[in-house]
């Protein structure tokens, strides 16, 4: 039988409030990227049918169409051409909007902490009492990427994403006989690429900001000692899962890989940990069909046969990025 699940304390439900309060701060900043990114999917549309048109009437007429082939095209180099100037200018729009987003997952992030700290203090006389700060204490974030680099160096690799999807598409559309029309529209979905890295992009630097944010008041507020790992069960990677609960010093950072939605719990000064049902727990309740669905077949097979969930779980060092939870290959899982 399994045992009962812990009781969420009240800082757990405060955090996870917050939390989803973040989720929509972030959707909202990516459904204004999405909608910035239409503008360039507009200007390149025609210059995308031409070169779809001629290397299908190419091929049709018996040429082997090459990559080689493709980048002697002068269609093709306009095409090339429009898409740097269009990509380029959604990059700085991009910047702006991934920046401001990041103000305000910073501010956030603060208030999460500090509605965090105030349920978690020993009832008192008066108004609970620490050190709070304001957005300034992180704003030297805003505008750059967890390795110091400002946004823009990170969108710039948005062209290149996108010219190789309009190219990966191209070719291999025409070389599976499709028609023009249908191997243009495999061309406008390869050229989203350039927005699938800016959307990467804009959801780990507002996550890291929101993080900061809360970590930083954390330190400055005199009280915290710590932070644990909370993560986002329903949504989580195996790895994440197998680590919620992770005890940090104050002094660390919490670590995340891109795109995560971890976020920190304080431990106070001489006070226990917060208690909540840990997502090893809450992922030993659920039924089958949604284990399999986080571990897919063989991993929930080794899973079954007694290998526990924190086997599934690493961590990757970069020297740039410092450490980020990683999935352990199926073939190094050490079974039990």
């Amino acid at each position: 039988m399994l045992p009962e699940p812990v009781q969420s304390s009240n800082v757990v439900n405060t955090i996870r409030n917050w939390r989803s309060a973040m989720n929509v701060e972030e959707q909202s900043v990516v459904n204004v990227l999405g909608t910035r990114w239409l503008r360039v999917e507009g200007a390149l549309d025609a210059n995308i049918a031409a070169v779809a048109n001629e290397m299908v009437r190419r091929e049709q007429a018996g040429e082997v169409i090459t990559e080689a082939l493709i980048a002697r095209s002068g269609r093709y180099k306009i095409l090339k051409a429009q898409t740097a100037v269009e990509v380029s200018k959604y990059n700085k729009d991009a910047d702006v909007i991934i920046s401001n987003g990041q103000e305000s997952a910073a501010r956030m992030g603060i208030n999460t902490a500090q509605d965090a700290i105030t349920v978690s203090l020993p009832p008192t006389a008066g108004a609970p009492s620490f050190n709070r700060i304001n957005v300034k204490a992180v704003e030297s974030m805003i505008g750059y990427a967890g390795d110091g680099s400002p946004l823009s160096d990170l969108l710039k690799n948005s062209y290149p994403d996108a010219v190789q999807g309009q190219l990966d598409a191209l070719i291999n559309g025409v070389a599976s006989g499709q028609s023009a029309d249908t191997v243009a529209r495999a061309m406008r979905d390869g050229t989203a690429m350039g927005l699938d890295r800016s959307l990467v992009i804009a959801r780990t630097e507002m996550n890291r900001s929101y993080r900061s944010g809360s970590t930083e008041q954390y330190r400055a507020s005199g009280v915290v000692e710590g932070f644990m790992r909370l993560v986002a069960r329903d949504e989580a990677c195996i790895a994440c899962l197998a680590l919620d609960g992770e005890r940090f010093d104050s002094a660390d950072e919490m670590d995340d890989h891109p795109n995560g939605r971890c976020t920190c719990v304080p431990v106070l000064n001489g006070e226990p940990p917060p208690e909540w049902e840990k997502a090893q727990d809450w992922f030993a309740s659920q039924d089958e069909s949604k284990q399999l669905q986080i571990l897919g077949p063989q991993r929930l097979e080794v899973y079954k046969n007694g290998t526990p969930l924190e086997a599934f779980a690493t961590k990757n060092h970069s020297s740039v990025w410092g450490d980020s939870p990683a999935i352990v290959n199926l073939k190094d899982i050490k079974i039990s």
